[in-house]
C-alpha cells in the first residue's frame, strides 16, 4: 500500500509562496526608490524571500509512505529515506484538528526507539486505509492522548492569560495618550493643486494635495476624521485655494524640512503621507486642534473600557483554565 497526496495538497503552499513572492517583490521596489536607502527593503525582501523558499521546500518535501511485509517505508524526493519495522510499535495516539476548510485527523505512531511518525487526512487521499492498515492489531494510548490535550489546552490558557495582560498594557497605554498642544504643531499655508478628495474605504480619510509639496499626501483620517467639517471643506475649498494645515512637528521636520531623521515604518511605509492636525482658510475653520483634542478624549476612556473589559475576561478564563488543567492532571498521575 502507498500514499497517496489529494489533489489539492498544494494549493495553500502555493499560495502562500506567491504571497511572500509579491511582499518580497514589493519590499525590493521600495527599497530601490529611496533617494537615501537604509537597507530595511532590503532585508525584509530578503526575508520574505526566504519565507518563500521554505514554503516551496515544504511543498516538495512532503513524504510518501509504503507498506509492505510488515515494514513502513518512508520515502522523500523521490528516494527512501527509512524503512521501520511495524513489529517495534507500541502504540499510536489521534487528535482531531480544525482547519480552514474544516476539521481533519492526525495520527502518531510511537516507535520502541523513541521515533514519532505523523500523517494528516489532510494531505493523504487515502489516509485512513494507511491508517488502518499500520494501527492493526496496534493499541491505541488513550492516556498519552488526554495527556497530549490537556498540554495543548494549558498552552492555548497561557496564551489567553498573555492576551489578558496585553490587553491590561493597551488600556493603560490609551490612559496615556496626551492632548495635542500647540507647541507641538506646525501651521503654514499654501495653495491646493486640486479638488480635496474624500476616501470611502475601510479606512476613510481626506486628501489634500498642496503646490508647493506635490509628492504628499495630506490627509485628515481615523479619530481627527469625526471633528472635521468634510462637506464644508470639499464644498468651499476649490482647486488653487489657499488654505492653512496644522502638522505635527516632528514630521514637518523629518519630511518637509528633512532636518531630522526619518523613522522605521515613515521610512519604510510612509514617508509621503502626512497626518494633517488642522485645517482652515481666511473665512472658516474645518479643523480645529480643541476639536481634535475633545475627540481624543472621548475616544481615550472608550477605549481604556473595552481593552480593560476583554483584558478581564481572557485574563480570568486563562486563569481558571491553568488551573483547572492542573489539577485535571495532577489527579490523572
Amino acid at each position: 500500500m502507498k500514499s497517496k497526496n489529494k489533489k489539492g495538497y498544494w494549493k495553500s503552499y502555493s499560495l502562500g509562496i506567491l504571497i511572500c513572492l509579491a511582499l518580497s517583490l514589493y519590499s525590493y521596489t521600495k527599497f530601490i526608490a529611496l533617494k537615501y536607502p537604509n537597507y530595511i527593503g532590503l532585508i525584509f525582501s530578503a526575508l520574505f524571500l526566504v519565507i518563500a523558499l521554505l514554503i516551496f521546500y515544504f511543498l516538495i518535501s512532503i513524504k510518501t509512505y509504503t507498506v509492505t511485509n510488515n515494514k513502513l517505508t518512508v520515502i522523500s524526493f523521490g528516494r527512501s529515506q527509512k524503512t521501520y519495522n511495524l513489529n517495534e510499535l507500541i502504540s499510536w495516539t489521534k487528535a482531531d484538528v480544525k482547519g480552514k476548510y474544516g476539521r481533519y485527523e492526525i495520527f502518531t505512531l510511537h516507535f520502541k526507539s523513541g521515533e514519532k511518525i505523523k500523517l494528516s487526512s489532510d494531505t493523504y487521499d487515502n489516509y485512513f486505509e494507511i491508517k488502518i492498515e499500520l494501527t492493526k492489531n496496534k493499541q491505541r494510548n488513550l492516556k498519552l492522548e488526554e495527556l497530549n490535550r490537556n498540554k495543548a489546552g494549558l498552552i492555548a490558557f497561557i496564551v489567553f492569560t498573555l492576551i489578558g495582560i496585553l490587553c491590561f498594557i493597551g488600556a493603560y497605554d490609551k490612559l496615556q495618550n496626551k492632548d495635542l498642544d500647540d507647541k507641538d504643531i506646525i501651521a503654514f499655508g499654501d495653495k491646493t493643486s486640486g479638488s480635496i478628495q474624500y476616501f470611502n474605504r475601510k479606512h476613510d480619510y481626506i486628501l489634500i494635495k498642496l503646490e508647493s509639496y506635490p509628492d504628499f499626501d495630506f490627509r485628515i483620517q481615523g479619530k481627527d476624521l469625526k471633528a472635521t467639517f468634510v462637506e464644508e471643506l470639499i464644498n468651499e475649498i476649490k482647486t488653487g485655494d489657499s488654505i492653512f494645515l496644522g502638522i505635527d512637528k516632528t514630521e514637518y521636520r523629518t519630511k518637509i524640512i528633512k532636518t531630522d531623521s526619518l523613522s522605521f515604518p515613515d521610512n519604510y511605509f510612509f514617508n509621503e503621507t502626512i497626518s494633517v492636525k488642522s485645517v482652515h482658510s481666511k473665512k472658516n475653520d474645518y479643523l480645529k486642534l480643541s476639536e481634535v483634542n475633545a475627540i481624543r478624549a472621548d475616544d481615550k476612556y472608550w477605549d481604556f473600557g473595552i481593552f480593560g473589559v476583554f483584558g478581564l475576561i481572557f485574563m480570568l478564563t486563562g486563569i481558571y483554565g491553568i488551573k483547572t488543567v492542573i489539577t485535571k492532571m495532577n489527579d490523572e498521575q
